[in-house]
């Protein structure tokens, strides 16, 4: 079985956070959100993957590699344009050829395991095999209707959902989703659908197995969901509860905090569920529930809720009582002072 990940989206309800750089080179808990993807496929025993990638995103090849830490291969693989995730699946078919394949999604964590659903597929000689889960709002994803313990309909983001069965970014496909997609048109939204590819081949009678799971399952389409991503994640990982070594002793840490070893913090507090990346410094702050991918530099700063790109630069003339939401993309600067002496904004 090969593996296939989905990167080549544009992040648009990301930016300015995803204007340089792609969604699944966020971090999340101080890891890539792809690296966390391989991770589990490789953990799954899928070492021959594919990543599409669109044709701006040479960095996740430079950044990730071929997959020689990993011991697996890893194939990049080229979306020419944006229309579809069925058409990113099909981008790959050259790579996939006959094979069956793991597909996941580059801007999704599941923390589950994927084996059951791998197995649903063999056990059932199914055509397809998805992961489902019951959901708030199931108008924002692919819904299924299950009847007698079949899937029986399949719909993409309905206005008027017909169960709370949500799909999760987590499929399982044999050579049949090849002649489906062929034979798509676009949907509504104007791209080729996933869920329609899997719709054609159950009104076909082909089998489409599923997993119902309660596992975690974070789509990290917006900077409030990548903010809560990171905070289950801190909140599992147990290197996140003591206090980061070789800091500086006028620094207050409340945990879950996660400090690159390059960083420099000082009289500050930080935490609960901060991420302090490489090569950062922090000075003079109170940070909660914030992210700091690298080389930021903060100085005065009273933040919650906030992310702040590569290279942002910001600096209050004093620390202010109450906390704001920043949400700064890569370079950015800010450097503010009292009224009336200067302010500098770009």
């Amino acid at each position: 079985m090969k593996g296939l990940i989905l990167c080549a989206g544009k992040g648009t309800r990301l930016q300015p956070s995803t204007y340089t750089k792609p969604k699944c080179m966020l971090p999340v808990n101080g890891e890539y959100i792809l690296v966390s993807i391989i991770d589990k496929l490789v953990a799954a025993g899928i070492n021959d993957i594919g990543i599409v990638v669109n044709s701006s995103q040479g960095e996740i090849r430079k950044s990730i590699g071929d997959g020689e830490r990993w011991n697996a291969s890893l194939t990049y693989l080229l979306q020419e344009e944006a229309k579809g995730l069925a058409d990113a699946v099909n981008s790959a078919r050259s790579f996939i050829e006959d094979s069956p394949f793991l597909l996941m999604l580059g801007d999704n964590l599941y923390e589950g395991e994927v084996e059951p659903l791998i197995r649903s597929l063999e056990s059932n000689e199914s055509a397809a095999s998805i992961l489902l889960q019951p959901v708030k709002d199931p108008s924002q994803f692919g819904v299924a209707v299950i009847e007698n313990e079949q899937i029986v309909s399949l719909e993409e983001k309905p206005l008027k959902p017909k169960s709370n069965l949500a799909i999760v970014g987590v499929y399982v496909f044999t050579g049949s989703i090849w002649s489906a997609i062929e034979r798509l048109t676009p949907s509504r939204r104007g791209e080729y659908e996933l869920t329609d590819a899997i719709q054609m081949i159950i009104s076909e009678g082909g089998h489409v197995a599923y997993n119902v799971t309660t596992a975690p399952f974070f789509d990290i389409g917006t900077h409030e969901r990548w903010l809560q991503a990171n905070r289950y994640k801190m909140d599992h990982d147990p290197e996140n509860f003591k206090i980061p070594p070789g800091m500086d002793a006028s620094v207050k840490w409340i945990p879950p905090v996660r400090v690159h070893p390059t960083a420099r913090i000082t009289s500050s507090v930080i935490g609960p569920h901060v991420y302090i990346g490489p090569n950062s410094i922090v000075e003079d702050c109170i940070l909660t529930n914030s992210i700091l991918t690298d080389q930021v530099h903060l100085f005065h700063i009273h933040a919650e809720g906030s992310v702040f790109g590569s290279a942002v630069r910001m600096e209050e003339q004093e620390i202010q009582e109450q906390p704001a939401r920043h949400i700064l993309g890569d370079h950015a600067s800010v450097m503010r002072s009292t009224p009336g002496v200067h302010k500098d904004s770009k």
